[in-house]
């Protein structure tokens, strides 16, 4: 009688300490341009100026095979963070950045959260939210992105 609860105690343990296989995202690689737009709240005046605040900045990313398993558009967005794949399909990837480098310029330290939808094989979107944190304040921040496959090598964009 003991032994198939054990069994079974076993199998549901392995089945829970197993991860969920991680799939690269489809989208092709090479030049993307990437639109990005993020609206701050709790903006103080002394930072208004320093953090584009719901403008529209675009620019472009390399993406190479071995992006695909990460976050495949932080190529030239300047958000140097340190990416860790939560989850991912082809179609859709929730990724963590830490130590990220977007604050660095105001004593910042920064933070995302977020989830990538590929629409298909060339076009893609995306949302973060992200928090910096340092010099008395708490900053938060909804970043949108869209992005637009626009050649298959990087050199396109010289």
């Amino acid at each position: 009688m003991r032994r198939p609860a054990i069994t079974l105690v076993c199998l549901v343990g392995a089945a829970v300490a197993v991860p969920a296989t991680l799939q690269p995202l489809n989208v092709k690689t090479g030049l993307w341009q990437m639109t990005e737009t993020v609206a701050w709240t709790g903006l103080p005046p002394e930072l208004q100026g320093a953090l584009a605040n719901g403008r529209a900045r675009s620019y472009n990313s390399c993406v190479k095979p071995e992006n695909l398993s990460t976050n495949p558009w932080a190529e030239g967005s300047g958000e140097k963070c340190m990416w860790t794949v939560i989850s991912s399909t082809g179609t859709d990837m929730e990724v963590q950045g830490t130590g990220c480098d977007m604050g660095s310029q105001l004593g910042m330290l920064a933070e995302a959260h977020g989830k990538i939808h590929v629409v298909d094989t060339q076009n893609g979107t995306g949302s973060f939210d992200v928090t910096l944190t340092g010099n008395g304040h708490t900053l938060k921040g909804r970043a949108s992105y869209t992005g637009k496959w626009v050649a298959p090598n990087c050199s396109a964009a010289d």
